[in-house]
């Protein structure tokens, strides 16, 4: 039996019916992103708290309070970071003299802060002075490096819960069962799904993202088109992942439980809300496993850097290969009902 136009719309139609009707989640959705923005410029620029992260290129020069240290092997990997705003500070002390070099980026007050902090502890009478340097960049807010997160974290719970869990409820309910008798594929009702969703994720990001700027300014550095295009191949790779975990599941507390409990970990280290500098090799290396991982840093690097489609080219390649796998292996594990 081939695939019928008409089969896919009417499952596509029912299913976004099924989305709009229900105005609680649906205003949530658009709702939820809004108030992080605006608790996180607010916690954020106001009043900054927390340890100073320092970029070390060197020997530790002992115990200094309020600094984190994240030790690199080259000067030029160090400022790098710096640049980026993922480290406050650059502190050198194998540089062949006896006095210490302390880099800062002048569009980061933190980095300031971290000058301060360090030439308080480490400038003492019998220690040589800290020789200053200063990298100019333009300046990127903790908001701004926020963004591309948050609009990744928004996609992590409308893909994996708004494919998965519905399939997942579904099933349990009985409606798969029935539709196992009408001349409906699987390929029918799984394109369904997938496109419905696709239209309220770009949507909603869309949506997102404009609401963002009119509450809080910002600049992109890199185009909108391929900004959007990273987003889109990211939110078909996690659709793929909701529909693996949905492919044979009956019980959607238990489908439920599972999400959360993959989607959790996935945003913590997908560099949502911070930087994992410093943090062990094998957190990295776990991070760059997952979709969100490359969806975030991708669309962090156009909008912040001004990158292109080529700079961010490895993540658009694991971002595909992500979503043909995924999605291939959705479909091929899907069942109508447990057997």
């Amino acid at each position: 039996m081939g695939f019928q136009f008409s089969r896919f719309y009417a499952i596509f139609r029912a299913r976004n019916r099924e989305f709009y009707r229900d105005i609680g989640a649906m205003g949530w959705t658009f709702i939820f992103p809004f108030l992080v923005v605006l608790g996180f410029s607010y916690a954020f620029n106001i009043g900054e708290t927390g340890f100073s992260k320092v970029a070390l290129v060197g020997e530790a020069p002992g115990h200094v309070k309020l600094v984190e240290w994240v030790s690199f092997e080259s000067q030029e990997e160090a400022l790098e970071k710096l640049r980026h705003h993922k480290v406050d500070a650059l502190l050198i002390t194998s540089t062949g003299g006896s006095q210490p070099v302390v880099w800062t980026n002048a569009s980061s007050a933190k980095s300031q802060i971290a000058e301060k902090i360090l030439e308080a502890q480490l400038t003492k009478e019998s220690e040589p002075a800290l020789k200053k340097e200063q990298i100019e960049v333009a300046e990127i807010k903790y908001v701004d490096w926020l963004l591309p997160g948050l609009v990744s974290m928004n996609v992590v719970w409308l893909a994996t819960f708004g494919v998965g869990w519905v399939i997942v409820r579904q099933r349990k309910l009985g409606v798969l069962k029935r539709l196992k008798a009408s001349p409906l594929t699987a390929l029918e009702y799984l394109s369904a799904h997938m496109v419905s969703r696709m239209i309220v994720l770009v949507l909603t990001g869309a949506i997102v993202v404009a609401g963002s700027w009119l509450i809080y300014p910002f600049q992109m550095q890199g185009s909108f088109f391929d900004f959007f295009f990273v987003y889109a191949l990211g939110c078909l790779s996690l659709c793929g992942f909701g529909l693996v975990i949905a492919s044979r599941m009956e019980s959607d507390e238990f489908a439920s439980g599972i999400l959360n409990l993959v989607t959790f970990p996935m945003i913590f280290m997908s560099e949502v809300w911070f930087s994992l500098e410093g943090s062990p090799v094998w957190v990295k290396w776990a991070a760059q496993t997952m979709p969100l991982w490359h969806m975030t840093d991708a669309m962090r690097q156009i909008m912040n850097e001004g990158a292109g489609l080529a700079q961010v080219s490895s993540s658009l390649v694991f971002l595909c290969v992500a979503t043909v796998f995924l999605t291939g292996l959705g479909a091929v594990l899907f069942r109508w009902n447990k057997e």
